[in-house]
């Protein structure tokens, strides 16, 4: 790892600028401009930020009535097309060539260790890093995807700013770590892992400092925001705080309060976290490899005789590829039942955390 090289699993600053531009917006972006959206406020709304608060609560209520089958399917399906999304990033951008150690060597010597541990009995073990690996990942997937917003802004507005938006985001992972480790200290998803049992005081501060620490940021944020308009700006305008960054704080709060505390006690609300982090990261995946040298062919399509549809399908199908590979290959994995296979699941869920952490940072990706 470089030293100096921030991990930030979602980081669009490494595409050019103009390419985020979309046809609900004015003109096209100057070179000195960022993109507000990744494709339009109301889409963002619901599939990569705030909306998800709603459909958090409304899956936490459909399994108290009826159930989470439906919710496991669902996260079946999405968790092998999340892996593949991964994946396609590496293959699309050639990142073998640019980043060979980062994308070849460390998942060889990831999946050799896996299939090590496995082989020798301590599943154990395996499962707790499973266990803390998703609560890093699915949190750095969140402050990535706000920082896209935050980044078209002109980044932070002051260190006050960064202050607040870095703990309203680390502080709900850390509570929501603790109040699962605290409540469920002997099995995580079914299976037996080493807790980080902290006890009922320390897990009761944590929790209370997360909600006090996201309250403080919004508003702080509302303050900041008093009176100013960001869409309605007709460029981007440095000392604002973008909605979908605040959005993405909110429902990255909810996400984590009702995936680890609720899912101690019964682990189908894990399974809402987990669709949630699915949905967001195919929305994000999907709208770089669209935007990414893919955008003015789109514009030019629409403005000279309306083919952005066949477009758009053209890109969708391109993106699903490797999606769709990951699926069935799990698909027939789980079938054929092979013992010397099941090693490798689990080491590519591994290897999908690292290279998450690892394509979209900011310096030293290889491609600009």
């Amino acid at each position: 790892m470089s030293q100096g090289a921030e991990i930030v699993p979602f980081e669009p600053s490494i595409f050019p600028r103009s390419d985020f531009s979309t046809a609900s917006e004015p003109a096209a972006h100057s070179s000195s401009e960022r993109p507000l959206w990744l494709f339009s406020r109301r889409a963002d709304f619901w599939l990569a930020s705030g909306g998800a608060s709603l459909g958090l609560l409304a899956a936490v209520l459909l399994i108290f009535w009826h159930g989470d089958r439906e919710l496991d399917g669902m996260d079946l399906v999405l968790s092998e097309f999340h892996l593949g999304a991964t994946y396609d990033a590496v293959i699309r951008r050639r990142l073998w060539y640019h980043r060979r150690v980062d994308v070849l060597i460390v998942p060889l010597v990831i999946l050799a260790l896996t299939y090590a541990l496995t082989m020798s009995g301590r599943m154990m073990l395996l499962t707790s890093i499973t266990m803390y690996a998703a609560v890093w990942h699915r949190g750095r997937q969140s402050l990535g995807v706000a920082r896209f917003y935050q980044r078209g802004m002109g980044g932070p507005v002051s260190r006050a700013h960064d202050l607040l938006f870095r703990g309203a985001i680390y502080l709900p992972m850390l509570a929501g770590m603790l109040a699962y480790t605290h409540l469920a200290p002997v099995e995580y998803e079914g299976k037996n892992y080493f807790a980080l049992n902290c006890g009922a005081e320390i897990t009761s501060i944590a929790g209370l400092t997360a909600a006090s620490w996201v309250i403080a940021y919004l508003a702080w944020m509302f303050w900041r925001n008093r009176g100013e308009s960001v869409i309605s700006a007709p460029k981007n305008i440095g000392g604002l705080v973008h909605p979908g960054e605040w959005w993405v704080v909110l429902a990255h709060g909810v996400a984590f309060a009702s995936g680890y505390a609720l899912g101690a006690s019964n682990a189908s609300f894990l399974l809402v976290l987990a669709v949630h982090h699915e949905v967001q990261y195919l929305y994000f995946t999907y709208a770089m490899a669209r935007h990414r040298g893919s955008f003015h062919a789109m514009t030019k399509a629409v403005s000279q005789d309306g083919r952005a549809l066949r477009t758009e399908v053209g890109q969708l199908t391109s993106f699903f590829v490797w999606p769709v590979i990951g699926f069935v290959g799990a698909v027939v994995g789980g079938w054929s039942q092979l013992e010397w296979l099941a090693p490798f699941g689990v080491g590519g869920l591994f290897c999908h955390y690292w290279l998450d952490g690892r394509i979209w940072t900011r310096r030293g990706t290889g491609i600009t």
